[in-house]
């Protein structure tokens, strides 16, 4: 028994020394994702493409309830992306023992919608309701940028720095899949059929 497993370990090694490698074991494809997923245009002008989908049958659905959270700390306004729905409150707190300013400006037209300085552990409640971007900046620290969607949609998504984007538990149906970018020329929309677990989109280019 010990001179066979011998033998197996000394042809193993002339095998090697010969140049002929071990095969290596066999990658398993990662399973798809369910949802709608797909590709948008990459992050432009540091800010990231969104994807929203419409359905084709009925008006939008009212603003959820619950309030977002918008919070500055460590000189950061936190989180730095926020998907919210239109009409829905978003409370602003300073939770650091540092002065700060929230500015809000509507990307289209580069308007302001909301200015207010806030001392410490200061918080106040603003309400977007126009569909689009809005920058988030802080006058008092340049550094401190954030960045609000306002959509009237269930289903939306950001997508990452290269456009990669995944919407999760969209119902089937016939839907108009729409992506917004901080560049006018990216944007676009079209009608889409979601008829199982997985949909796979291309939204980088349109008619």
């Amino acid at each position: 028994m010990k001179r066979t497993a011998l033998l197996s370990i000394l042809l193993a090694a002339v095998s090697w020394a010969c140049g002929e490698a071990p095969e290596a074991p066999a990658q398993e494809t990662p399973p798809a994702r369910e949802g709608v997923s797909g590709r948008a245009p990459a992050t432009t002008q540091g800010i990231p493409s969104v994807v929203s989908l419409r359905l084709s049958s009925g008006g939008p659905a009212a603003a959820p309830s619950e309030a977002a959270l918008l919070d500055q700390l460590g000189l950061a306004f936190t989180p730095q992306q926020i998907l919210v729905r239109a009409g829905q409150q978003i409370d602003v707190v300073n939770s650091e023992s540092l002065a700060h300013n929230v500015h809000i400006s509507f990307i289209d037209n580069d308007s302001t919608v909301f200015i207010e300085d806030m001392g410490p552990a200061e918080r106040t409640q603003i309400v977007l309701s126009q569909e689009g971007g809005y920058d988030v900046a802080c006058d008092v620290h340049p550094g401190m940028r954030a960045f609000i969607y306002v959509t009237s949609e269930t289903h939306a998504a950001f997508a990452d720095p290269e456009g990669i984007f995944l919407i999760p538990d969209v119902p089937p149906g016939s839907y108009t899949a729409s992506v917004w970018s901080a560049s006018a020329g990216l944007r676009g929309e079209r009608t889409i059929e979601v008829s199982g677990p997985r949909t796979e989109l291309d939204l980088t280019t349109f008619p």
